[in-house]
């Protein structure tokens, strides 16, 4: 399947959203972790993403399907002002100073 990075910025809300977000983003296939080619995963940057999905149409509604969600939990208007979603191919190159190694 297809490789997707997304990027976004919350408009800043009471309580914060951005926990929630999270949580509904990898439930939506999204990850704040990338794996490299040691088998190491590394964690992205605060408000990126990573996820597999069939196509780029199924990875922004699997973003914007995080945002109604995050609003409905927490009962406020959750505002993406700003959000990228781009399909990768290539092996990125990254640093992250959170590491996991996962074998």
């Amino acid at each position: 399947m297809p490789k997707f990075i997304a990027s976004y910025d919350l408009k800043e809300t009471k309580p914060d959203a951005h926990e929630n977000f999270v949580v509904n983003a990898i439930e939506n296939g999204w990850s704040p972790w990338i794996l490299d080619h040691n088998d190491t995963l590394f964690t992205l940057p605060n408000t990126t993403l990573q996820g597999s999905f069939a196509n780029q149409t199924q990875a922004v509604a699997a973003l914007n399907a995080t945002r109604a969600e995050t609003a409905e939990e927490l009962g406020i208007n959750v505002t993406m002002e700003k959000w990228l979603v781009a399909r990768y191919e290539a092996t990125p190159d990254f640093d992250s100073n959170e590491r996991e190694k996962t074998g």
